[in-house]
């Protein structure tokens, strides 16, 4: 694994305290019962679509991935003994030194801090890796996601393949 980010403990700024770690293989189960938790608007921004249950493939896709390429961090609670994935934000680069970034955050743990927290983490990564950019292709009325992407420093522009679409970048030095 290239420049495989160590388990830590974040604490929130409302003081509540999560895992951040690297997704694995094993973690199906867990992003299965994330993405089956998030509301309908969430699943529509962070895939846009309407995903309803996510198919085994896609569980696959999303956990099992390429480290040479990808990182993917998910946030974990513990309730009790029992471990609950409440954020995950993931990259994919491409062959031109730029890498498609996603965060999602459950319903519940939004406003703590915990995306700006995991995209920090992504954007630390990135440029180790020596990734130029970070970009992400969001529904133009997501109006939370462009005050967050604003927020770490990225650019919007149209999409001009989809005018319901927007992209952000960011350029990393």
């Amino acid at each position: 694994m290239t420049n495989c980010p160590q388990p830590a403990t974040e604490t929130l700024r409302d003081g509540s305290r999560v895992m951040i770690r690297p997704i694995c293989r094993t973690d199906l189960d867990l992003e299965r019962d994330f993405i089956a938790a998030l509301s309908p608007q969430a699943k529509w921004f962070r895939f846009l679509n309407a995903t309803g249950a996510p198919s085994d493939a896609l569980l696959k896709q999303l956990t099992d991935i390429d480290n040479d390429r990808d990182v993917a961090l998910i946030a974990l609670t513990d309730d009790k003994g029992r471990q609950s994935e409440v954020g995950v934000a993931r990259f994919s680069a491409t062959s031109d030194h730029r890498a498609e970034v996603a965060v999602v955050v459950s319903d519940d743990w939004r406003h703590r801090g915990l995306g700006t927290a995991l995209m920090k983490r992504l954007i630390s990564i990135a440029r180790d890796r020596g990734i130029r950019a970070l970009y992400s292709v969001d529904v133009a009325h997501n109006h939370p996601m462009h005050k967050f992407a604003e927020y770490l420093g990225f650019d919007r522009t149209p999409d001009p393949g989809d005018a319901t679409q927007v992209i952000h970048t960011l350029t990393l030095n």
